[in-house]
């Protein structure tokens, strides 16, 4: 199950790409910048996103359903919006700089600012069946002009979020098992630091596979968008706060997801059957 929820983290880092970033502001304006760039509403359905992965996991019969139904329970409890948000808007507000946070919320009220948060929120709507949405992003990559293609490729590299998918996978992973050996200790499992660095050799290769997955889903998350508003959007993303903004993204997204994920572990052994997930 850890493999498959390890999944559905992954998928949702795709969450909110148009970021916030670098010294303090005011918890109203990081706020804002939440709310504007589509991460406020879209960390709101994390929860649902978790739930659905244990749900598909279940279906090897190795849970009753009653166990399931615990389980999802607690993913809710630790995956649940306002946790979620106070601990990525704890992260915007200290490391987001006032004239980085004048500059993305010029852009998040720009036509195309405002364009691409309603597309990245659709997509996050959407992405409860990731087999359906990676044929969809595999048609509209296998359709996109060779200036298209680049583009796309563009705000992949731009937004740095391949490299936060990997960092996101391994995270939630470690987090997931410090949890579990919190409350029930097992001699025979890898400590932390063992898997870590297991999972740290293997990054280049999670790192091919995390660019393929996500250029393949940023073509259908901005399928309508046109390619001058893709250009747009990789200007932003290019620009000084733009890039800084893209890594504080990624970086409180890391954070909170690991810290529920951490939350979540400490919580299944209190289902029956269920320790060695």
């Amino acid at each position: 199950m850890i493999k498959k929820l390890r999944l559905v983290l992954a998928c949702l880092a795709m969450v909110g790409l148009q970021g916030l970033v670098a010294a303090e502001v005011p918890d109203a304006t990081a706020e804002a910048l939440m709310r504007k760039s589509g991460v406020w509403a879209q960390l709101g359905g994390l929860a649902v996103q978790v739930k659905a992965g244990i749900a598909q996991s279940a279906t090897s019969g190795k849970m009753s359903a009653e166990d399931v139904k615990r389980l999802e329970e607690l993913a809710e409890d630790a995956f649940a919006a306002p946790r979620l948000r106070d601990a990525f808007l704890r992260e915007v507000s200290q490391q987001v700089t006032v004239a980085q946070g004048a500059d993305a919320l010029k852009w998040y009220d720009s036509p195309t600012g405002q364009l691409m948060t309603r597309l990245e929120e659709a997509s996050s709507a959407n992405s409860d069946d990731m087999q359906r949405v990676m044929a969809d992003g595999n048609k509209a990559l296998g359709s996109a002009s060779t200036r298209r293609y680049t583009l796309l490729t563009q705000v992949v590299q731009a937004t740095r979020s391949a490299e936060g998918m990997v960092a996101m996978q391994i995270n939630t992973t470690v987090a997931i098992l410090q949890g579990l050996s919190n409350v029930a200790p097992n001699p025979a499992a890898p400590s932390a630091d063992e898997l870590r660095r297991s999972l740290e050799a293997k990054k280049p290769q999670m790192l091919a596979q995390s660019m393929g997955v996500v250029l393949t889903l940023f073509a259908l998350t901005y399928q309508t968008a046109s390619d001058k508003e893709l250009e747009q959007y990789v200007k932003f993303l290019s620009s000084k706060s733009g890039s800084a903004l893209s890594v504080v993204m990624n970086d409180a997204l890391d954070k909170s997801l690991s810290a529920a994920a951490q939350r979540l572990g400490s919580s299944i052994p209190k289902v029956p059957g269920t320790t060695r997930l």
